[in-house]
Protein backbone atom coordinates (compact mmCIF):
# COMPACT_ATOMS: atom_id res chain seq x y z
CA UNK A 1 0.00 0.00 0.00
CA UNK A 2 1.54 3.24 -1.63
CA UNK A 3 -1.14 5.86 0.36
CA UNK A 4 -2.72 4.61 3.58
CA UNK A 5 -5.17 6.94 5.82
CA UNK A 6 -6.44 5.29 8.87
CA UNK A 7 -9.10 6.08 11.68
CA UNK A 8 -9.17 10.35 10.27
CA UNK A 9 -10.47 12.96 12.28
CA UNK A 10 -10.63 16.54 11.79
CA UNK A 11 -13.07 19.02 13.73
CA UNK A 12 -13.47 22.57 13.03
CA UNK A 13 -14.64 24.88 15.78
CA UNK A 14 -16.87 22.00 16.71
CA UNK A 15 -18.16 21.28 13.58
CA UNK A 16 -16.67 17.64 12.19
CA UNK A 17 -14.98 17.53 9.17
CA UNK A 18 -14.06 13.67 9.21
CA UNK A 19 -15.58 10.86 11.35
CA UNK A 20 -13.00 8.07 11.53
CA UNK A 21 -12.11 7.79 7.38
CA UNK A 22 -9.76 5.03 6.55
CA UNK A 23 -8.91 4.14 2.73
CA UNK A 24 -5.71 3.08 1.15
CA UNK A 25 -4.10 3.51 -2.26
CA UNK A 26 -2.15 0.65 -3.86
CA UNK A 27 1.13 1.75 -5.99
CA UNK A 28 0.03 2.37 -9.68
CA UNK A 29 -3.64 3.22 -8.68
CA UNK A 30 -5.40 5.70 -9.74
CA UNK A 31 -8.29 5.92 -6.98
CA UNK A 32 -11.40 8.24 -7.14
CA UNK A 33 -12.27 9.97 -3.98
CA UNK A 34 -16.09 11.14 -4.47
CA UNK A 35 -19.19 12.67 -2.29
CA UNK A 36 -21.27 15.50 -2.44
CA UNK A 37 -19.78 19.33 -1.65
CA UNK A 38 -18.73 19.54 2.15
CA UNK A 39 -18.06 15.52 2.70
CA UNK A 40 -14.38 16.47 3.35
CA UNK A 41 -12.45 15.36 0.47
CA UNK A 42 -10.35 18.40 0.49
CA UNK A 43 -9.79 18.31 3.74
CA UNK A 44 -8.06 14.44 3.30
CA UNK A 45 -5.87 16.31 0.65
CA UNK A 46 -4.73 19.14 3.34
CA UNK A 47 -4.39 16.67 5.91
CA UNK A 48 -1.63 14.45 3.09
CA UNK A 49 -0.03 17.88 2.35
CA UNK A 50 -0.27 18.84 5.70
CA UNK A 51 -1.94 21.87 5.45
CA UNK A 52 -3.96 20.65 8.21
CA UNK A 53 -3.47 18.33 11.45
CA UNK A 54 -5.98 16.10 12.02
CA UNK A 55 -7.37 15.68 15.91
CA UNK A 56 -6.82 11.80 15.41
CA UNK A 57 -5.12 9.41 13.28
CA UNK A 58 -2.60 7.78 10.75
CA UNK A 59 -1.70 8.69 7.56
CA UNK A 60 1.46 6.42 5.71
CA UNK A 61 3.20 7.32 2.77
CA UNK A 62 5.20 4.40 1.46
CA UNK A 63 5.71 3.47 5.29
CA UNK A 64 6.85 6.89 6.48
CA UNK A 65 4.30 8.67 9.21
CA UNK A 66 3.68 11.72 6.52
CA UNK A 67 2.59 13.41 10.35
CA UNK A 68 6.08 13.48 11.67
CA UNK A 69 6.48 15.69 8.65
CA UNK A 70 6.44 19.67 8.21
CA UNK A 71 4.75 20.55 5.33
CA UNK A 72 7.71 21.79 3.08
CA UNK A 73 8.99 18.35 3.29
CA UNK A 74 5.86 16.82 1.71
CA UNK A 75 7.07 17.21 -2.02
CA UNK A 76 10.16 15.72 -1.25
CA UNK A 77 8.63 13.04 -0.20
CA UNK A 78 7.10 12.51 -4.09
CA UNK A 79 3.59 14.34 -3.32
CA UNK A 80 2.74 16.72 -5.18
CA UNK A 81 -1.05 18.23 -5.53
CA UNK A 82 -3.16 20.54 -7.81
CA UNK A 83 -5.96 22.75 -6.31
CA UNK A 84 -9.26 23.41 -7.44
CA UNK A 85 -8.86 27.01 -7.54
CA UNK A 86 -5.41 26.71 -9.02
CA UNK A 87 -2.24 27.64 -7.21
CA UNK A 88 -0.24 29.27 -10.08
CA UNK A 89 1.64 32.75 -10.14
CA UNK A 90 -0.10 35.02 -12.93
CA UNK A 91 2.81 37.27 -13.03
CA UNK A 92 5.27 34.77 -14.05
CA UNK A 93 5.58 33.08 -17.37
CA UNK A 94 3.96 29.53 -17.86
CA UNK A 95 7.86 28.08 -18.12
CA UNK A 96 8.66 29.36 -14.91
CA UNK A 97 5.38 28.31 -12.86
CA UNK A 98 6.37 24.50 -13.93
CA UNK A 99 9.75 24.86 -12.72
CA UNK A 100 8.52 26.28 -9.81
CA UNK A 101 7.19 22.33 -9.08
CA UNK A 102 10.62 21.39 -8.63
CA UNK A 103 12.00 23.78 -6.21
CA UNK A 104 12.30 21.33 -3.33
CA UNK A 105 15.27 19.57 -5.70
CA UNK A 106 16.97 22.92 -6.28
CA UNK A 107 20.19 23.18 -4.71
CA UNK A 108 20.34 26.82 -4.92
CA UNK A 109 19.76 29.08 -2.32
CA UNK A 110 19.30 33.02 -2.68
CA UNK A 111 22.85 33.58 -2.76
CA UNK A 112 24.30 31.57 -4.80
CA UNK A 113 21.35 32.76 -7.62
CA UNK A 114 22.30 36.14 -6.63
CA UNK A 115 26.19 35.23 -8.04
CA UNK A 116 25.12 33.46 -10.56
CA UNK A 117 27.26 30.29 -10.10
CA UNK A 118 27.95 28.02 -13.10
CA UNK A 119 26.25 25.45 -11.16
CA UNK A 120 23.38 27.57 -10.32
CA UNK A 121 23.39 28.35 -14.12
CA UNK A 122 23.36 24.52 -14.82
CA UNK A 123 21.00 23.40 -12.91
CA UNK A 124 18.82 26.17 -13.98
CA UNK A 125 18.93 24.97 -17.83
CA UNK A 126 18.61 21.28 -16.60
CA UNK A 127 14.73 22.41 -14.99
CA UNK A 128 14.40 24.31 -18.16
CA UNK A 129 14.68 21.83 -20.17
CA UNK A 130 12.69 19.36 -17.99
CA UNK A 131 9.76 21.83 -18.16
CA UNK A 132 10.14 22.23 -21.58
CA UNK A 133 9.47 18.53 -22.16
CA UNK A 134 6.23 18.38 -19.66
CA UNK A 135 5.33 21.76 -21.83
CA UNK A 136 5.75 19.98 -24.90
CA UNK A 137 3.86 16.60 -23.27
CA UNK A 138 0.55 18.57 -22.70
CA UNK A 139 0.59 20.54 -25.42
CA UNK A 140 1.49 23.82 -23.87
CA UNK A 141 4.40 24.29 -25.40
CA UNK A 142 3.28 27.52 -27.66
CA UNK A 143 2.33 29.61 -24.59
CA UNK A 144 5.44 28.72 -22.34
CA UNK A 145 6.68 32.33 -22.49
CA UNK A 146 3.43 33.79 -21.45
CA UNK A 147 2.37 34.85 -18.74
CA UNK A 148 0.15 32.29 -16.81
CA UNK A 149 -2.94 34.99 -16.31
CA UNK A 150 -3.17 35.62 -19.87
CA UNK A 151 -4.33 32.36 -20.67
CA UNK A 152 -7.74 30.84 -20.27
CA UNK A 153 -9.03 28.82 -17.77
CA UNK A 154 -8.62 24.97 -19.43
CA UNK A 155 -5.14 26.21 -20.15
CA UNK A 156 -4.46 26.98 -16.52
CA UNK A 157 -5.46 23.53 -15.57
CA UNK A 158 -3.21 22.23 -17.74
CA UNK A 159 -0.25 24.37 -16.54
CA UNK A 160 -0.70 23.33 -13.26
CA UNK A 161 -0.68 19.54 -13.96
CA UNK A 162 2.39 20.26 -15.52
CA UNK A 163 4.29 22.54 -12.39
CA UNK A 164 2.95 19.36 -10.74
CA UNK A 165 4.61 16.65 -12.87
CA UNK A 166 7.82 19.21 -12.39
CA UNK A 167 8.20 17.88 -8.96
CA UNK A 168 8.61 13.89 -10.22
CA UNK A 169 5.72 13.05 -7.80
CA UNK A 170 5.02 8.86 -7.15
CA UNK A 171 1.38 10.21 -5.68
CA UNK A 172 0.07 13.11 -7.05
CA UNK A 173 -3.31 14.24 -5.55
CA UNK A 174 -5.49 16.51 -8.12
CA UNK A 175 -8.23 18.42 -6.92
CA UNK A 176 -11.18 19.12 -9.06
CA UNK A 177 -8.99 18.61 -12.13
CA UNK A 178 -12.29 18.90 -14.61
CA UNK A 179 -13.94 21.96 -12.88
CA UNK A 180 -14.32 25.04 -15.15
CA UNK A 181 -13.50 22.80 -18.37
CA UNK A 182 -15.89 22.29 -21.24
CA UNK A 183 -17.64 19.06 -21.88
CA UNK A 184 -14.72 18.47 -24.86
CA UNK A 185 -12.01 19.19 -22.33
CA UNK A 186 -13.69 17.04 -19.64
CA UNK A 187 -13.94 13.85 -21.97
CA UNK A 188 -10.15 14.01 -22.83
CA UNK A 189 -9.24 14.35 -19.51
CA UNK A 190 -9.66 11.08 -18.16
CA UNK A 191 -7.92 9.73 -21.07
CA UNK A 192 -4.97 11.63 -20.59
CA UNK A 193 -4.54 11.08 -16.43
CA UNK A 194 -4.32 7.31 -17.74
CA UNK A 195 -1.63 7.96 -20.12
CA UNK A 196 0.36 10.62 -17.94
CA UNK A 197 0.08 7.63 -15.15
CA UNK A 198 1.79 5.13 -17.71
CA UNK A 199 4.27 7.82 -18.93
CA UNK A 200 5.09 9.44 -15.29
CA UNK A 201 4.76 6.05 -13.71
CA UNK A 202 2.54 7.76 -10.71
CA UNK A 203 -0.42 6.83 -8.77
CA UNK A 204 -3.28 9.49 -8.52
CA UNK A 205 -5.54 10.51 -6.12
CA UNK A 206 -8.76 12.10 -7.87
CA UNK A 207 -11.15 14.32 -6.45
CA UNK A 208 -13.60 14.97 -9.02
CA UNK A 209 -17.67 15.87 -9.67
CA UNK A 210 -18.01 14.34 -13.19
CA UNK A 211 -19.16 10.76 -12.30
CA UNK A 212 -17.87 9.68 -16.03
CA UNK A 213 -14.98 10.33 -15.69
CA UNK A 214 -13.87 9.30 -12.50
CA UNK A 215 -15.41 6.22 -13.04
CA UNK A 216 -13.55 5.63 -16.47
CA UNK A 217 -10.65 7.08 -15.01
CA UNK A 218 -10.26 4.82 -11.38
CA UNK A 219 -9.11 1.57 -10.24
CA UNK A 220 -10.67 1.87 -7.31
CA UNK A 221 -12.81 4.64 -5.84
CA UNK A 222 -13.56 5.79 -1.77
CA UNK A 223 -16.84 7.45 -1.38
CA UNK A 224 -17.30 10.25 1.63
CA UNK A 225 -20.74 11.49 2.50
CA UNK A 226 -20.76 14.21 5.57
CA UNK A 227 -17.15 13.68 7.24
CA UNK A 228 -17.69 9.49 6.58
CA UNK A 229 -16.40 6.70 4.19
CA UNK A 230 -19.81 5.08 3.06
CA UNK A 231 -18.13 2.96 0.08
CA UNK A 232 -15.83 1.66 -1.42
CA UNK A 233 -14.43 -0.58 -4.36
CA UNK A 234 -14.35 -0.70 -7.81
CA UNK A 235 -16.46 1.74 -9.89
CA UNK A 236 -19.31 -0.77 -10.68
CA UNK A 237 -19.88 -1.50 -7.07
CA UNK A 238 -19.76 1.54 -6.15
CA UNK A 239 -22.04 2.96 -8.44
CA UNK A 240 -24.75 0.49 -7.29
CA UNK A 241 -23.89 1.36 -3.81
CA UNK A 242 -27.16 2.08 -1.90
CA UNK A 243 -25.66 4.32 0.07
CA UNK A 244 -24.04 5.92 -2.61
CA UNK A 245 -27.10 6.63 -4.63
CA UNK A 246 -28.92 7.80 -1.61
CA UNK A 247 -26.21 10.24 -0.83
CA UNK A 248 -26.40 11.68 -4.40
CA UNK A 249 -29.50 11.61 -5.19
CA UNK A 250 -31.62 12.02 -2.14
CA UNK A 251 -33.83 9.19 0.23
CA UNK A 252 -36.68 9.66 -1.97
CA UNK A 253 -35.31 9.70 -5.46
CA UNK A 254 -32.78 6.06 -4.34
CA UNK A 255 -35.83 4.74 -2.90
Amino acid sequence: MLLSVEDMHVTFGGVTALAGVSFGVESGQVCGLIGPNGAGKTTIFNCITRLYTPDRGRIEFDGQDLLRRQPHEIAGLGIARTFQNLGLVPSLTVRENVMLGAHHRAKANFLTAAVSLPSVRREEAELRDEADAILLRLELTDVADRTAGSLPFGALKRVELARALCGRPRLLLLDEPASGLSHQEVDGLADLLLELRRDYDLTLLLVEHHMAMVMKASDHVAVLNFGELIAAGSPEEVQHDPEVVKAYLGEEEAA
